[in-house]
């Protein structure tokens, strides 16, 4: 049975401490699965921030391999790799890492983008990632679900208005996505 996949953030590795503080409380009190750091963290800096993810989990990515990986929008790769999983007997989550950008219409989503210089090229969400309309992005999360993703692993653009952009990729995986997926 398709179901719809958790969220969890990648914090900006650029951000101050406060600003990637504010991000994992924001992303705790709306309901992501877990917060994702890099692993050259002071520990001072890694305990605050398992208090302001929770109830998230804060996770500090390393090399171990805890889950399976998949990089971008690659529907093709996604099933692959659930395949993969599947066959193994693997319970690990597979999780879909990608960029994401997007607004109330697609002119917001565009302006969220430009913003954020790690969006070029092969890294900007319309290549990539989950991006356009808020109704494009549930589109683009259903077929990550039908695809086999367990969990995805977002990195918002840098904006102002985090807290909304938050909340937005939030809804992606509530309500009516829940409903349209289980129509299928």
């Amino acid at each position: 049975m398709t179901r719809v996949p958790e969220l969890a953030i990648r914090l900006h590795p650029g951000h101050q401490p406060e600003q990637q503080e504010q991000m994992a409380r924001l992303a705790g009190r709306l309901g992501y699965a877990a917060v994702h750091i890099d692993t050259d963290m002071d520990s001072a800096v890694i305990s605050r921030l398992i208090a302001a993810a929770d109830p998230a989990l804060l996770v500090v990515d390393s090399t171990t391999e805890v889950a399976s990986f998949v990089s971008g929008r690659d529907l093709d790769a996604v099933r692959v790799e659930r395949q993969r999983l599947d066959e193994q007997g693997d319970r690990r989550p597979l999780i879909v890492s990608l960029p994401v950008a997007i607004g109330r219409t697609r002119n917001e989503a565009v302006a969220r983008a430009e913003r954020d210089p790690r969006f070029v090229g092969a890294n900007h969400p319309d290549v990539c990632g989950i991006f356009g309309t808020f109704e494009q992005g549930q589109e683009q999360v259903l077929e990550l679900a039908r695809a086999g993703a367990d969990v995805l692993l977002v990195t918002v653009a840098d904006d102002l208005d985090v807290a909304d952009l938050l909340a937005q990729i939030r809804a992606l995986t509530l309500g009516p996505t829940e409903t349209l997926l289980s129509n299928d």
